[in-house]
């Protein structure tokens, strides 16, 4: 999976750039299979994609289109997906993105996520066997938007408490 340190993110959504680039040749962050989630209001910036959960809701999938591949990233088998965006409705964290009435899943760039690499902050690292359960993001419903800033807003509470208490995170 792919992790985001929400400690040194930055939002600069270089990983949509270069995520976009390298899977469609064209710098759009409607073609990126990762998003900044960018959470003004309380200043967490975190990248978002998915992280090969164990629950795998997606794999849902009533005309199976989807699978598992060994790295734990879900596989999109075009032939079958009739574009229902029932995955990107399962989705817990909003990660999966759609176009052109395909979903768009990270597929860690065949083991070098170019995202990671080109992180200008090192804020992405991939590691590989990372059990990551979202039982308790499961039930929140809502946009994919509104499931990356429910993720992002959980995975940030840490960080907003040390904020309040006056404390650096990097101290």
């Amino acid at each position: 999976m792919i992790h985001c340190n929400i400690h040194r993110c930055v939002g600069c959504r270089t990983c949509e750039v270069v995520c976009s680039d390298a899977h469609f040749g064209a710098i759009s962050p409607a073609l990126a299979r990762i998003r900044v989630a960018k959470l003004e209001e309380i200043g967490i910036d975190m990248a978002v994609s998915c992280v090969s959960c164990e629950q795998k809701p997606c794999l849902g999938c009533s005309v199976e289109a989807l699978s598992a591949g060994e790295h734990g990233q879900i596989n999109l088998d075009d032939e079958l997906c009739t574009g229902c965006g029932e995955c990107v409705d399962e989705c817990p964290v909003g990660a999966i993105g759609f176009h052109d009435g395909l979903p768009l899943f990270c597929d860690l760039c065949d083991g070098s996520p170019s995202c990671v690499d080109n992180c200008p902050g090192d804020a992405l690292v991939y590691e590989q066997d990372l059990e990551v359960s979202l039982e308790p993001f499961m039930q929140f419903a809502g946009s994919p938007a509104q499931k990356r800033a429910n993720y992002v807003g959980v995975a940030g509470r840490p960080l907003r408490e040390s904020w309040k208490n006056g404390r650096r995170v990097d101290s």
